[in-house]
C-alpha cells in the first residue's frame, strides 16, 4: 500500500502563514500611526491668501433671513443684475462643487445678487429644485454697495462685472477668510476659480475643497484625541 506524503511541509507553510497574518495585524496599524504621526507637521493646507472678508450682515435670503459665514466652509458666487444669463456657470458649479460637497458638515454655498436679480432667481431656484436639494445653497440679496463691499474685502487681483455678477467662485473658511494658492504653477496667486470651465474646477477647485476639508477634519480629529488623552489622565 503506498504510504501519503508527510503533512511536515504542510504544517510549517501554514505556521509561516499565521505569523504573516500576525505581523500583518499588529505591525499594520502601528506603522500606518508612525506615518501619519510624522506627518503630523507637513499635513498639507490650503493658503489663506486674505484674512477676515467681511461678514453677510448687509444680505438678507429670499425668505429675509440672516446667513453667516463663521463656522462654515463657504463657496461665495456673484450673479448681478440677471442671473439667467450666468445659467451656465451655476449649472457648472452646482455639477462639480455643490453636488459633491454639500452633505458635508458645515458646507454652504452662498450666491450672491441685487434686488434686480431676483425674479431670475426665483425661476432658477425652481428648475433646480427638481434634481437638487438646495438646504445648504443660499441665495442672498443685498444693495450695490454691500455687494461691493463684500467683494472688495477679498482684496483680489479680480473685479466685479458692470453688472454685478463674477465668472469666479470663492472659497471662505470657517474662520471667515478667503483661501485660494500662493504658488500655483500656472496663475501664481490664485484668489477666485473659473466657473466658465467644468475643466477649471476640475483641475484646481475641486482639489482645494478636499484640502480644505480634509485639514478640519484632521484638526477635530486631533482635538478629540488631545482631549481623550487629557481626560485619561
Amino acid at each position: 500500500m503506498s504510504k501519503f506524503p508527510e503533512a511536515e511541509g504542510i504544517k510549517q507553510t501554514s505556521r509561516v502563514a499565521i505569523i504573516s497574518v500576525l505581523v500583518i495585524l499588529f505591525a499594520l496599524p502601528l506603522l500606518t500611526y508612525l506615518f501619519f504621526l510624522n506627518g503630523e507637521h507637513h499635513f498639507k493646507t490650503l493658503p489663506i491668501v486674505t484674512e477676515k472678508v467681511s461678514s453677510l450682515d448687509g444680505f438678507r435670503n429670499l425668505d429675509g433671513e440672516t446667513i453667516h459665514l463663521k463656522d462654515s466652509v463657504s463657496i461665495v458666487t456673484f450673479l448681478g443684475n440677471q442671473p439667467y444669463k450666468r445659467i451656465g456657470y451655476v449649472s457648472n458649479v452646482n455639477e462639480k462643487i455643490y453636488k459633491d460637497f454639500h452633505e458635508f458638515d458645515g458646507f454652504q454655498m452662498i450666491s450672491i445678487l441685487p434686488e434686480a436679480g431676483v425674479k431670475d432667481i426665483e425661476e432658477i431656484k425652481l428648475q433646480m429644485s427638481e434634481s437638487t436639494d438646495l438646504n445648504d445653497w443660499h441665495f442672498l440679496v443685498g444693495s450695490d454697495d454691500a455687494i461691493n463691499k463684500l467683494f472688495n474685502s477679498f482684496e483680489s487681483d479680480l473685479s466685479l462685472n458692470k453688472d454685478l455678477s463674477s465668472e469666479h467662485a470663492f472659497i471662505i473658511d470657517k474662520q471667515m477668510s478667503l483661501r485660494g494658492r500662493n504658488d500655483d504653477p500656472e496663475l501664481g496667486m490664485v484668489y477666485g476659480y473659473d466657473t466658465y470651465l467644468i475643466a477649471n474646477l476640475n483641475k484646481r477647485m475641486m482639489d482645494d475643497i478636499r484640502v480644505l476639508l480634509a485639514e478640519y477634519r484632521f484638526a477635530f480629529k486631533k482635538n478629540r484625541d488631545e482631549k481623550i488623552q487629557k481626560d485619561e489622565r
